[in-house]
């Protein structure tokens, strides 16, 4: 029997001072879960928030406040050892497959290292874990791609042998910030397809992050929508892109290349937003073509308006 999500993150939020006893935040009051062999997909613009999320739970960034659980266990403040072995249960996979390779280290390097770094290679043996991760990424012939450098490598592929590296070590979470963004649109669909496999035959959860809602609903069980470091809305992906109920999503979809209803909406502003703690109002307020006082003044909490539909709005009927 199931006994919770495995991945559930309540309230997290990373604050960064920025002198004068002032502190900026990035993340507020997050709160989401992800199940055993799914993929949530997070998205928003550049500045939201979501790789200070990423980096936040796979702990390269300290979290202020709320909680992080990973596999019923609160791993929120690990340190010492016990980091050392939460990063076997969760990995990361980064934006740019040119700058997380080595590029003086071999493919058969990069992967023999984790394995022999958290010892996971048992009896199988390192070279034949080495064979197994390339074959499951779909780099073959393995005899040849083991001694390749990253610069014998095409941008699709060097991601797939950062997915590899991910795998080595057995994860049950993996956290992939924008892994196709800095990839030809041609073989973009092949990654996606690959992480879509991996959670499907290894049960894997994913947090997909993107700015693109396209390849957000191809890949996504879920869509989180993230704007100024507060969840805009949650649905299932179809859900969402049927009917969304906030007016940045709307935004975000009228943006959105092959979207039948694409085009301009209308914005009050177009100024950043401002991640000064001890704001108020609505994140989305000075954008947003349906803002009234209460917007201004009060937060409004994310509330589940249909089942596994939630929207942070104030006005979310006037979106519909």
């Amino acid at each position: 029997m199931a006994l919770g999500p495995l991945v559930e993150v309540k309230d997290l939020v990373v604050r960064f001072p920025i002198g004068r006893g002032q502190a900026i935040r990035p993340v507020d009051q997050v709160s989401f879960s992800i199940e055993a062999g799914e993929v949530l997909s997070l998205v928003g613009e550049s500045g939201s928030g979501k790789s200070t999320i990423a980096k936040a739970l796979v702990r390269m960034v300290e979290p202020s406040e709320g909680q992080i659980i990973v596999n019923q266990r609160d791993v929120t403040h690990v340190r010492g050892r016990r980091i050392t072995q939460y990063r076997r249960e969760v990995q990361m996979v980064f934006q740019d497959p040119f700058g997380s390779l080595n590029p003086v280290h071999t493919v058969e390097r990069h992967l023999a290292y984790p394995l022999r770094r958290h010892k996971v290679s048992g009896q199988e043996g390192v070279s034949r874990r080495i064979d197994k991760l390339l074959e499951q990424v779909g780099l073959t012939p393995v005899s040849e791609t083991r001694h390749k450098f990253p610069h014998e490598l095409s941008g699709g592929q060097r991601q797939r042998v950062a997915i590899a590296r991910a795998l080595a070590v057995n994860p049950t979470f993996v956290v992939a910030d924008e892994p196709i963004s800095m990839l030809d649109v041609s073989i973009r669909a092949g990654v996606l397809k690959l992480i879509g496999e991996l959670r499907d035959n290894l049960n894997l959860a994913f947090l997909y992050i993107t700015h693109d809602l396209s390849s957000a609903r191809y890949i996504g069980n879920r869509i989180m929508v993230l704007y100024a470091g507060c969840v805009m809305e949650l649905a299932p992906s179809a859900e969402l892109v049927r009917r969304p109920m906030h007016p940045y999503t709307r935004l975000l979809l009228a943006a959105t290349p092959g979207n039948r209803d694409r085009g301009p909406l209308p914005e009050t502003s177009i100024s950043a937003p401002n991640l000064v703690e001890g704001r108020q109002g609505c994140q989305f307020a000075n954008r947003c073509p349906f803002v009234t006082d209460v917007c201004t003044q009060t937060k409004p909490p994310l509330m589940e308006l249909d089942k596994g539909h939630f929207v942070a709005c104030h006005h979310p009927q006037a979106t519909a």
